[in-house]
């Protein structure tokens, strides 16, 4: 089944258990984070403007820096460039998901969150930061990035090298950050913007929901009579297109509120 609509996503294999750790995983009934004491505002620079991007929920937002960096922020996400990223400070404060093409220069570039601090010279690489959610992850697709906490750690403060096909996984309510590897098809799938579903139960679905779309997905009712999907393509499609095709499929109804998805079976 093909199914067309207007502008979004993709998704990554789950890393199972620890990765559902580490990255919040999906909230079934009642689990609840809170910001953490690092928050965004508290990154800024005193004294220096920042020019703010704000990603739509359900749908991907481009951005190009003034460098001719690109950016796709994804789902209500938020992005804050400071007024003098040209003058040697190409660095920029990200509070959600987004994927970063980084126009190479001498000058480094750096992406702090809440959790953790990304910094390269030129490459691409996705992050995945919420400051309302423990979990971080970073996903390098092409180039060498070093990657470490954004916060002093009373354990480990010693950063890591990625190279393709590897990524971090963090945790700062269990202090915890991890490298791992990770499929680079996976990541070019998701930059394709072309979702496709295939033999996934309702479970996989919302995963997948989770790490295309950016969003967090609570599921309540009884979800086990569900049918699996079995072969479905969504191209350049929202949050909300994708929900209402699967929800006919499925038989549920659903409810998007800021950056969460509740699915009702």
């Amino acid at each position: 089944m093909l199914f067309k609509p207007d502008t979004i996503s993709r998704c990554f294999s789950s890393r199972n258990a620890l990765a559902l750790l580490l990255t919040g995983g999906i909230v079934i009934t009642g689990c609840q984070t809170k910001a953490p004491e690092n928050a965004p505002v508290n990154l800024k620079t005193p004294g220096i403007g920042y020019q703010t991007y704000k990603g739509t929920t359900g749908r991907r937002t481009a951005v190009t820096l003034p460098d001719s960096s690109r950016v796709i922020l994804n789902s209500a996400s938020v992005l804050e460039v400071p007024a003098n990223y040209l003058q040697g400070n190409r660095a920029v404060i990200l509070d959600g998901d987004a994927f970063f093409a980084v126009v190479p220069s001498t000058d480094t570039f750096t992406v702090t969150s809440d959790k953790l601090r990304a910094t390269v010279l030129g490459t691409e690489f996705k992050m995945r930061s919420f400051a309302s959610q423990h979990g971080a992850t970073v996903y390098l697709l092409n180039g060498k990035i070093r990657v470490g906490k954004s916060y002093h750690s009373a354990t480990d403060n010693q950063p890591e090298i990625l190279e393709r096909g590897q990524m971090i996984l963090a945790n700062n309510e269990i202090d915890l950050m991890e490298k791992e590897t990770y499929q680079p098809e996976e990541l070019e799938t998701w930059l394709s913007d072309t979702l496709r579903i295939n033999n996934t139960n309702p479970m996989a679905l919302s995963r997948m929901l989770e790490e295309w779309f950016g969003v967090e997905v609570e599921m309540k009712g009884d979800a086990s009579k569900a049918p699996a999907i079995k072969d479905a393509a969504f191209f350049h499609a929202s949050l909300e297109d994708v929900l209402n095709n699967l929800g006919e499929q499925q038989h549920f109804k659903y409810k998007i509120r800021d950056n969460k998805v509740v699915i009702t079976f």
